[in-house]
């Protein structure tokens, strides 16, 4: 199938623009189905949740359906698709009239810019004005976390005052990284992690050759992430994911030990697993602030999501500008030792 690539494309994998099946969200799916078939749906849903856990699948699903490709479910998937519909493979190329896909652009030196920029959304109005094919018009936004400030801006516009028969389906990985007047013109559908059971069912499926020990591990770290899992299993992140949970949770760290990890994670075709192991700090940290904040600990809790928001921008910025990416991480851990510290 002809895919337009994009920045996180994982090799071997189709990209959610061309995944046949929907594991898991049930009852999402089924919110928007009846919605889809009410008198007024709202012109604006923000699917909201961690990383991976199919919110891009989940909005490629529905506007399968808003443009009329059939669709069945089972027991292993909440829906499934003929892989070789023809609007289908239209929608993954990025060819049909009626759907369009924004991300982050392929830069002009090679590889992808790091945010979804305003050109980007300029893209996206004349995609509006266009001439199209009778129906919905759906725009898939994937993430509103890369959106620069001149992008948020500029999609608020549309948003305020929305083309008719328009549809956004505005994914959303962390709920600081987005514009409350955004997030205010949106219908919020919170999207959490697969269940185990399904999370193996599908890791199984994308991944046929895995063994039951590494799909119980894989299953067990990725954390209802079925992104999480594939890459664990062709990245070999399973330990070095422990070791971020590990130094995360030590209380004098053993540094000797953290710079022979980071020398062997920079080693090159070792990228992979340095993401992951960079990823897993923050999540881990965003589980930490979430967790807090359900006890009672409010302070604690937005403590620890501002150090993590302030620390992923410093690691976007590491990234865009090619800086030393292993002192980014020491440094990221020696700011958590005194927010620690602080705390106590």
């Amino acid at each position: 199938m002809d895919v337009r690539p994009s920045h996180d494309d994982i090799d071997g994998i189709p990209p959610p623009a061309a995944t046949p099946f929907l594991a898991g969200h049930t009852r999402e799916w089924q919110e928007l189905v009846a919605a889809s078939k009410s008198e007024r749906m709202h012109h604006a849903w923000l699917l909201q949740g961690p990383r991976g856990v199919g919110k891009a699948t989940l909005a490629f699903a529905f506007a399968r359906h808003l443009v009329g490709v059939p669709w069945t479910s089972g027991e292993e998937q909440t829906v499934a698709f003929d892989a070789e519909d023809p609007i289908i493979r239209q929608i993954a190329s990025g060819a049909h009239p009626n759907v369009i896909h924004i991300q982050r652009a392929e830069a002009d030196r090679g590889g992808y810019k790091t945010q979804i920029t305003v050109d980007e959304i300029r893209r996206l109005q004349g995609f509006f004005r266009s001439t199209a094919t009778p129906g919905w018009r759906i725009a898939i936004l994937d993430p509103a976390d890369d959106l620069n400030r001149n992008a948020a801006n500029a999609l608020l516009k549309i948003l305020e005052e929305p083309p008719a028969r328009s549809i956004f389906l505005i994914t959303n990985h962390a709920p600081g990284r987005i514009l409350p007047t955004i997030r205010s013109r949106c219908r919020t559908l919170r999207i959490d992690g697969l269940d185990t059971q399904t999370l193996k069912t599908a890791t199984q499926r994308l991944l046929p050759d895995i063994g039951g020990d590494d799909l119980a591990a894989v299953a067990d770290l990725a954390r209802g992430s079925l992104r999480q899992a594939v890459i664990l299993r062709q990245g070999g992140g399973v330990d070095v994911l422990r070791e971020a949970d590990r130094i995360l949770g030590s209380v004098d760290q053993d540094w000797q030990a953290v710079h022979a990890l980071l020398d062997g994670l920079q080693q090159k075709g070792r990228e992979v697993a340095f993401d992951l192991f960079r990823d897993r700090l923050c999540d881990r940290l965003a589980e930490l602030a979430a967790d807090a904040a359900s006890k009672g600990r409010a302070r604690e809790g937005a403590a620890i999501a501002g150090f993590c928001l302030s620390e992923q921008a410093r690691f976007r910025e590491a990234a865009a500008y090619n800086l030393d990416r292993k002192q980014a991480i020491l440094s990221f851990l020696d700011r958590y030792r005194s927010l620690r510290a602080e705390a106590s």
